[in-house]
């Protein structure tokens, strides 16, 4: 009896060793692999603008290359969802703004939507930020933004705050609009428009700017739609488009011969709502200008030719 007590104690000893360093490997092991993959989620911030204004934004990643997107007319940050991940983290830090009227930020009837204040807006924003190296990118009326703001910076001392400009289908010249922001300057129609379901407005402005109709679903829709409804959005969105052009314009756009900036401006080959004659013009415009062209791609590269576009900004960004 002693000999099988001895041999059953000794057995369950022996077991729950291999309990244990199974265990300890499985732990270890755990540990080392989930080490490469962790990644930061997005931290939602806001910036206090005024008394009346905040700016929401995201940041994400803790690289010493910061990067500043701003979205087009009616969107938010959200329209970088699908290209923001593909940056490396530890090499990038972005942030990735809700401009004043649009997303998350704030939407006060103080009639001062023009573009000159989105402008001011991001220069405070990107002054605080106060980084040797970055990096703004600008989408269709946020191009139009990122243009203001590197003129802006051209007063000397912080003639170098941006070090490279990146500009994607980008609200450049004078043009004629497109309907849906067309119909926001209209009297009356303006306020009807807000009538109709959001998820339909989203889809037909998403029909309007995408080249590639298949790709529309309701992850896409959803993303516009989201942000289409709440308090004075109405409000926001038709004052936006009443003062989408800048007083004295034509002495801004001269101006362009004078960003020593290099800059890279993106466009979709099939783009119905900046025509691609405009990224034609604002490249030769730019005295440091690199053009790129999408094939078979709309308004909206980022969204439509995600991964292309990546390419594009990134080999720019370092000098490929």
């Amino acid at each position: 009896m002693k000999n099988k007590d001895r041999r059953t104690g000794s057995f369950i000893l022996d077991s729950l060793k291999i309990v244990i360093s199974i265990s300890s490997l499985l732990l270890f092991s755990n540990c080392s692999h989930s080490i490469p993959f962790e990644e930061e989620a997005p931290q939602n911030s806001t910036y206090a603008y005024s008394e009346n204004v905040r700016i929401n934004y995201e940041t994400i990643g803790h690289g010493n290359k910061n990067v500043v997107f701003l979205h087009g007319f009616g969107a938010s940050l959200h329209t970088w969802d699908d290209i923001k991940d593909l940056f490396p983290q530890d090499e990038y830090k972005l942030y990735l703004i809700d401009l004043k009227g649009f997303g998350n930020s704030s939407k006060p009837e103080d009639d001062n939507y023009t573009i000159e204040e989105q402008a001011k807006i991001v220069r405070l924003l990107i002054n605080d930020i106060n980084a040797d190296s970055l990096y703004l990118i600008g989408h269709s009326y946020g191009g139009a933004v990122a243009l203001l703001t590197q003129i802006s910076f051209l007063d000397g001392r912080d003639r170098k705050r941006i070090t490279k400009l990146i500009l994607i289908d980008g609200l450049a010249y004078m043009q004629e609009l497109p309907v849906f922001i067309d119909y926001l300057r209209t009297p009356v129609v303006n306020k009807s428009t807000f009538l109709l379901p959001k998820k339909f407005r989203a889809e037909y402005i998403l029909d309007k700017i995408f080249y590639d109709k298949t790709i529309i679903n309701d992850r896409l829709i959803n993303r516009y739609a989201s942000f289409f409804d709440g308090d004075n959005i109405d409000y926001s969105f038709t004052t936006s488009a009443a003062q989408i052009y800048p007083i004295g314009y034509e002495n801004i756009i001269d101006t362009y011969k004078n960003i020593p900036t290099s800059c890279l401006v993106i466009w979709g080959r099939n783009d119905l709502v900046i025509p691609l004659e405009n990224g034609i013009r604002l490249s030769r415009d730019l005295p440091n200008a690199k053009f790129e062209i999408i094939e078979e791609c709309g308004h909206a590269p980022q969204e439509e030719k995600p991964e292309i576009t990546f390419k594009m900004i990134i080999s720019f960004i370092k000098g490929e």
